[in-house]
């Protein structure tokens, strides 16, 4: 596991990438490159800063200006954005770093899909194309068309839309919002979750948790502390002190073990968590669906999985690796800050 540290801090700018597998971001200590699942350098240490891939492309900063590089690190967008994000759907927001209205949203190939006309821009995955962002100083998010018209909003906060549904607060209430920007019916209650998963959404009602649908009816009545997301069946909530797993129907399926301060939401079947919490130096770790440590809580910084592999850190010595399914390390590298990018 070793070996992979001086790969990576060997010249050169990169290898020929496979056809398919995911690319994971690493230093070598100052610059970011890109790993395989195996821990192999695909692409070598060169850049400021990176994202993960999305799409075929990854944003990367060179030169304090971000663009965007294919899988095997050539250069796709030029690197002329002060800021940038990942692609979804095809566009990417950037920043272009012009006063007053510097975000815009461009195609794969760089161009522009919709010119810097946006103060803040959130989100652009919203029904039809609509944007999530602010445009006129001192208003609130709203949704607007690629035109820069507004659809829906302002209003005092708003999430991007999921599932056909969209969180928003009006005034000093919380609301859902469906595709025509109408409000769904529902009892009095806040919301609590940001968007929809799975088709349901944390509420809150008279101080604990529990699910609507789609629909504003509450699946799910409210009787826990707190509750995440669903995922994968499941959603992580805590009751008296003590986190579990419950399913669509309100059913607790498992309980985690003692300790256990907080659970997000499962992914590639292991729920990141945060332990022991009664302990100083609180630790993290896995568990699986049944809320038994796959990953006993040995880190201070971790991610949930994604494609088969979770990024972990410790901030002694600036320690940070990716670690499989197992908890085996496959790569790792010191002197960095583990919590970057």
């Amino acid at each position: 596991m070793f070996a992979v540290v001086t790969a990576l801090a060997s010249s050169g700018c990169s290898r020929q990438v496979p056809a398919d597998g995911p690319l994971f971001p690493a230093a070598d200590g100052i610059r970011w490159g890109f790993v395989d699942s195996r821990g192999r350098s695909v692409i070598a240490p060169r850049f400021e800063n990176v994202l993960p891939f999305s799409e075929g492309l990854a944003a990367v900063m060179l030169g304090g200006r971000w663009g965007y590089v294919d899988r095997n690190g050539a250069e796709v967008i030029p690197f002329r954005f002060r800021g940038a994000r990942n692609f979804r759907n095809g566009v990417a927001i950037v920043d272009t770093g012009v006063p007053g209205r510097p975000m815009g949203l461009i195609d794969a190939r760089g161009a522009w899909v919709v010119e810097p006309s946006f103060r803040s821009l959130e989100s652009a995955d919203g029904p039809n194309g609509l944007l999530l962002g602010t445009i006129e100083p001192g208003t609130g998010p709203g949704f607007y068309d690629r035109e820069g018209n507004l659809v829906f909003g302002p209003y005092a906060l708003a999430f991007p839309f999921a599932e056909g549904r969209a969180r928003v607060r009006h005034g000093s209430a919380d609301g859902i919002i469906d595709e025509e920007g109408e409000f769904v019916s529902h009892p009095k209650l806040s919301v609590e979750g940001t968007r929809y998963s799975e088709g349901l959404i944390a509420i809150r009602k008279d101080r604990k948790v529990g699910y609507m649908d789609r629909d504003g009816a509450i699946v799910i009545e409210p009787r826990f502390d707190q509750g995440g997301a669903f995922a994968e069946g499941l959603a992580a909530v805590q009751f008296e002190g003590r986190w579990m797993f419950v399913n669509r129907e309100g059913v607790v399926t498992a309980e985690f073990p003692a300790g256990v301060a907080f659970a997000y939401p499962l992914s590639d079947g292991l729920a990141l968590v945060a332990a022991d919490r009664d302990a100083p130096g609180r630790k993290m770790g896995y568990v699986d669906r049944n809320g038994r440590w796959v990953i006993k809580p040995a880190w201070d910084e971790a991610a949930p999985f994604h494609e088969g592999l979770a990024r972990v850190g410790l901030w002694q010595g600036g320690k940070m690796a990716y670690i499989d399914g197992a908890g085996k390390i496959v790569w790792q590298v010191s002197g960095v800050d583990p919590t970057a990018p």
